[in-house]
């Protein structure tokens, strides 16, 4: 009978301490204390950090070793284009018969002179510094005309989706090479805008294709039908609800469009097409140096040198973008 009225009064004792429980605080998890007797309650709060898409991003980027030697080496081609052009401003251009075929000198002429005396490390730098310019000027039209393309494909599709791409494939049909060549050749040749424009113009099918790509399975999504059902216009749905998720492709399609716009540029300009002398290109360089190549081969090599590690480490940080910004990947919480 005691032990009968002894759960009865335990149990009448866990009611009212339940009842007595406010709704906010039945939210945080309560565990109950490991020793008998004890009458502090110890809160379990889960410590692992909450990381946004951005920082995931950044994780999943990091532990590309390539990518992040390449993003390293293009900073470093970066500053090596900007500061010394920056600091002797128009010396990349003036000859010197004095020092005609010099040996390299530090710290003034690290890689010596040339047939006409110039100095190779500064014109170096000016030419480095053209390339870049090129490739990421280019690449800004091909993303803009690429991202208005594509989109406005995938967004209102039907006719107008498959008149876009009709074009996009005549287009691809076309040399590109061929297609540069008479641009450059009948605007302006040697004209370093010339060469931009032409190729940009020729080089934003695949930007195309890979947002349309992107805006067919967006507008599927609940968030578009969302906007659409709030009001929201068609320009306000494609710039600021549906382009901002469809850029990770563009980003890598860019990252690889710079190394194509580096060598599409210095083939132009070693066929005589490109930046023509006294302005300095990576092209015009080797153009330059394979009269001299027997009697001064660093005029070759070191050209050739900086054009690879342009290209490759645009290459291996399109494909580290590429893994970063795919949110399938996945990686260890610690």
């Amino acid at each position: 009978m005691s032990c009968t009225v002894s759960s009865i009064r335990a149990s009448s004792t866990r009611r009212t301490i339940i009842a007595t429980v406010k709704p906010q605080d039945a939210i945080a998890p309560i565990v109950a204390p490991a020793a008998v007797g004890d009458t502090d309650l110890i809160d379990e709060v889960d410590l692992a950090p909450v990381r946004t898409y951005w920082q995931l991003v950044r994780r999943r980027f990091l532990r590309h070793r390539m990518a992040v030697i390449s993003l390293v080496i293009l900073a470093v081609l970066i500053a090596y284009a900007v500061l010394v052009p920056l600091l002797t401003g128009d010396l990349y251009k003036d000859p010197s018969l004095r020092q005609v075929w010099d040996p390299p000198s530090f710290p003034d002429a690290p890689l010596g002179y040339d047939e006409i005396g110039q100095n190779e490390f500064v014109r170096l730098a000016k030419a480095t510094q053209t390339s870049l310019m090129v490739g990421f000027a280019a690449v800004l039209i091909i993303a803009g005309l690429g991202s208005l393309v594509g989109a406005i494909s995938g967004y209102v599709g039907g006719a107008t989706d498959n008149i876009l791409m009709r074009f996009v494939d005549i287009v691809l049909t076309l040399p590109v090479l061929f297609l540069i060549l008479m641009i450059v050749g009948f605007f302006g040749q040697g004209n370093v805008w010339v060469v931009i424009i032409a190729i940009g113009i020729t080089g934003w099918t695949l930007a195309a294709r890979l947002i349309r790509g992107e805006f067919l399975m967006l507008r599927e999504m609940d968030f578009v039908a969302a906007a659409k059902a709030l009001g929201a216009g068609h320009r306000r749905i494609i710039f600021r609800h549906m382009l901002p998720p469809a850029t990770g492709p563009l980003i890598v399609a860019c990252a690889i469009g710079v190394a194509d716009a580096v060598v599409i540029e210095a083939a132009l300009s070693f066929l005589g097409f490109g930046i023509s002398p006294p302005e300095a290109s990576l092209g015009n360089m080797l153009t330059n140096a394979q009269t001299y190549f027997v009697r001064a081969p660093l005029m070759v090599i070191w050209p050739g040198i900086i054009l690879v590690l342009m290209v490759i480490s645009a290459s291996f940080l399109g494909d580290g973008l590429r893994d970063a910004l795919d949110p399938r990947q996945r990686i260890d919480v610690k």
